[in-house]
């Protein structure tokens, strides 16, 4: 998001941590669809996070989007959460990822079909 120099402290209103503190870098968002949020309430970021979670996405890549420290998004998302705007998902467990064996299987593969 193009923006002058704005410190991170003005956006999330000056607080460095997410009331939820379970919000990780991999964690999946979506906005929850027919949620009203009053403009007033939410700040140009947190706008543009719901459009942009209108497809689900990753914390670290809706950050890399808007050009937002991790740190600054999860505080943003927080609220967001909070006013049931947005969903988020965990990360999947690494006893329910699949193995790496198994991907490599499947990228030598698809290089195959080239």
């Amino acid at each position: 998001m193009t923006r002058g120099p704005v410190r991170p402290y003005v956006i999330t209103g000056g607080r460095t941590r997410a009331n939820r503190d379970v919000l990780e870098f991999e964690s999946l968002l979506r906005t929850v669809p027919g949620a009203a949020v009053d403009p007033m309430v939410v700040n140009r970021e947190q706008l543009a996070v719901l459009e942009m979670c209108r497809e689900l996405l990753s914390v670290a890549e809706v950050a890399a989007h808007l050009g937002l420290p991790i740190s600054v998004l999860k505080v943003l998302v927080g609220d967001l959460w909070e006013l049931g705007a947005v969903q988020v998902l965990p990360p999947a467990r690494p006893a329910e990822r699949a193995p790496l064996a198994l991907i490599e299987e499947v990228l030598v593969g698809l290089r195959q079909l080239r």
